[in-house]
């Protein structure tokens, strides 16, 4: 009887001893890390968001740094992984067993996008580079809308991509990113739901300016969670937004007076200084060449500080509202909040026809998914 009673303690022990070993086992914590890329497959994307869930629960978060690497802190089980940055997102299941290194995953799921074209910049390019088209095809995955012409074409339905209009007059290397809708900027313009298919809209610098009047539809447009790119020249689309000049950045006033082709600017954001160098060697001491100006450009005489991030300033050259020329450190590119949604304005755009990333082209491929982050 009592090797009875012996044989049951000490399996009553064993057994207390291994459960308290597996209630420990799944307490602990286990570090699993990654790295979050542009579609590209190559493009790092800073201060992305990763979220843990669990039925649909959330159980921990974390923040990609500048390399896009992250280490998110889990217990043993399966977990619903989400990553975005913004309107771009991607999300995987996994299963955690002990500290593990994920494969680095890209985006996957895309924003509506519409580009209207300008004749001096070239955003469609910097988005395409990005990983933005099918891989089959080629074909973009965002619709290109021609900005210079406002006559409707036959057959449209306000669908998106439906055939190629017209070529642009702009130089491009890749036949591709011709407009592919069968609507223009003004057909956009007198739309406002067709507008609000799209979560970005890209202005290019050098589109048709003569429904700048019209603005008001681009403020609505934001104030109800659009995202909105404009550069240079089409500052005249955020007169409404901007109540003219009042709010959140102010144009110089004579417009278009900026004429430096160059400048070393100071690159006001750590994040993206580090992102600049630690990726792709291009920042130095926390500087910048933009060497991405036209020959008459707009500057922004102030902005904002407490509404508006600016990400750049350089000593820049311009003439006055008396015809004096005028040398002064400005401010070059800008991000709000506006409403639900945001916008980004530069004084600089992209080049026009250059296959590969310059460095200004990288500055412009980090706002476009940093002015999506307005979750």
């Amino acid at each position: 009887m009592k090797s009875t009673l012996l044989s049951f303690l000490m399996l009553f022990i064993l057994f207390s001893c291994n459960k308290d070993e597996e209630i420990q086992t799944a307490e602990a914590e286990f570090a699993v890390s990654g790295k979050f890329l542009a579609p590209n497959d190559t493009d790092p994307i800073p201060n992305a968001k990763v979220s843990a869930y669990v039925n649909n629960e959330l159980v921990n978060q974390t923040l990609t740094d500048a390399e896009g690497k992250f280490t998110i802190s889990l217990n043993r089980g399966n977990f619903h992984l989400v990553l975005n940055k913004g309107k771009f997102k991607t999300e995987k299941d996994i299963t955690v067993e002990d500290d593990m290194t994920l494969e680095s995953y890209k985006i996957e799921t895309l924003p509506n996008i519409g580009v209207v074209t300008g004749s001096f910049d070239n955003i469609e390019s910097v988005l395409y580079s990005i990983g933005l088209f099918n891989p089959v095809t080629g074909d973009p995955l965002f619709d290109i809308i021609e900005g210079n012409a406002f006559t409707r074409m036959a057959n449209t339905g306000h669908k998106h991509a439906l055939h190629r209009s017209h070529q642009s007059n702009r130089t491009q290397n890749n036949p591709l990113l011709n407009p592919n809708t069968t609507f223009h900027f003004g057909d956009l313009m007198a739309d406002p739901a067709l507008l609000a298919s799209y979560d970005i809209i890209f202005l290019n610098c050098g589109l048709n300016e003569s429904l700048e009047s019209n603005s008001s539809v681009l403020t609505d447009y934001v104030n109800n969670g659009g995202v909105l790119y404009a550069t240079d020249w089409a500052a005249g689309y955020l007169e409404d937004i901007t109540n003219s000049g009042a709010n959140y950045i102010t144009p110089l006033d004579p417009e278009k007076s900026g004429n430096s082709l160059t400048t070393t600017a100071t690159i006001l954001d750590g994040t993206l200084s580090d992102w600049l160098l630690l990726n792709f060697g291009i920042s130095v001491d926390d500087t910048v060449v933009i060497d991405e100006f036209l020959p008459a450009w707009q500057v922004v005489d102030s902005y904002d500080s407490a509404t508006t991030i600016s990400w750049l300033s350089g000593e820049v050259n311009y003439d006055d509202a008396t015809n004096t020329a005028v040398t002064a450190t400005k401010d070059l590119a800008f991000t709000f909040i506006h409403g639900n949604g945001a916008v980004l304005y530069s004084s600089f755009h992209t080049e026009n026809n250059e296959a590969d990333f310059s460095d200004v082209d990288r500055i412009m491929e980090f706002l476009v998914f940093e002015m999506s982050d307005i979750e």
